[in-house]
């Protein structure tokens, strides 16, 4: 099973229960039976980190916790990856586009206007 930091499935339970539609709901009871949460336990690498406007102490956590467990992980949060390589420390990460949580919000969009192209593709 995927190995997955008590704090990162706190924060994705969370964000969840603020955002999350039926179908996504679902989909992540599927998902957070197919995990195995661990305790977090940052690196020694990743404590040194000095916070920053990308360096928080979650990210050091949950990357961190990746780290001591010498697995790849997976974030669409580019930005801590970037700021911690500037300061010397690289994790080993697959960074994937980010995706908003959006069933919840379907309900009460606005739909957008009808737009037709002419044969010119204009």
């Amino acid at each position: 099973a995927l190995p997955i930091c008590e704090s990162a499935v706190r924060d994705f339970q969370s964000i969840l229960d603020t955002l999350g539609g039926r179908g996504e709901r679902e989909r992540a009871a599927i998902f957070l039976n197919s995990i195995n949460v661990v305790p977090d336990h940052p690196s020694e690498r990743a404590l040194k980190l000095v916070a920053s406007s990308k360096i928080n102490s979650r990210s050091i956590i949950i990357f961190g916790t990746g780290d001591h467990l010498k697995a790849i992980t997976m974030t669409a949060n580019s930005g801590f990856v970037r700021a911690a390589a500037n300061q010397g420390v690289k994790f080993s990460v697959f960074i994937h586009q980010p995706r908003a949580l959006t069933e919840s919000k379907e309900p009460t969009a606005t739909p957008l206007p009808n737009v037709h192209l002419n044969t010119n593709g204009i």
